[in-house]
């Protein structure tokens, strides 16, 4: 059943991981895998110093639960950076919608959709919690797991493969470029270009100088 190293994984994987910051069109930034460090020597002393871990029980169980729990929870939530889910959930906070960040998931896809598939992922997030929590409803945990199965395909009928491309993609997609005129810079230049063109005289205006 479910144990606690995912989030040793994910923090040895972005321990390798190098990162570059790149704005997003609209506001805020994204950070990008640029380079990861490919070996095997860490993944192989981290198992042997688990392996170690049985000669020393004893020392081992000296330590507070307190702090067991503390590390893994700082560990889980510095995983959560660059988390397309959380940053969804993030969204929630935000009431101005033209404050949203310029991800693709929010300039691709309609608020109504983007919100609705996140309360969709967010309430299985709920009940997976809930099932790895109270022990007694926790042998439910592999069928509540396979069933998401059933849950991801039966999202057809809800939203357009469009949106589940974008909400669901299996690689973070490259943010829209940004436009290279500014909607205003438009507008103005519109403008400019209506006060340029030449005004005709007509029954109203004939005889009247300006």
């Amino acid at each position: 059943f479910p144990h606690n190293s995912t989030a040793p994984s994910l923090i040895h994987q972005m321990s390798l991981t190098t990162y570059e910051t790149v704005p997003l069109p609209g506001g805020g930034t994204r950070q990008v895998v640029s380079k990861v460090a490919e070996q095997r020597v860490t993944n192989l002393t981290i198992h042997i110093l688990i392996g170690l871990s049985l000669a020393v029980g004893s020392v081992v169980s000296n330590v507070p639960k307190a702090v067991t729990f503390g590390i893994f929870l700082v560990m889980g939530f510095s995983s959560l950076s660059g988390n397309q889910l959380f940053e969804r959930i993030w969204l929630w906070t935000i009431w101005d919608r033209s404050a949203y960040p310029g991800f693709r998931f929010v300039t691709k896809v309609p608020y109504q959709s983007l919100h609705k598939y996140t309360a969709i992922q967010f309430t299985c997030f709920v009940v997976l919690y809930i099932l790895t929590s109270v022990s007694a409803v926790a042998v439910v945990f592999p069928f509540f797991m396979a069933s998401l199965v059933f849950v991801r395909k039966s999202l057809k009928w809800v939203f357009t493969a469009q949106e589940l491309a974008e909400l669901d993609a299996h690689e973070d997609l490259p943010p829209d470029e940004e436009p290279s005129e500014k909607p205003h810079e438009r507008a103005v230049r519109t403008l400019e270009d209506v006060e340029k063109l030449p005004v005709e005289p007509t029954e109203w205006t004939r005889g009247v100088s300006f």
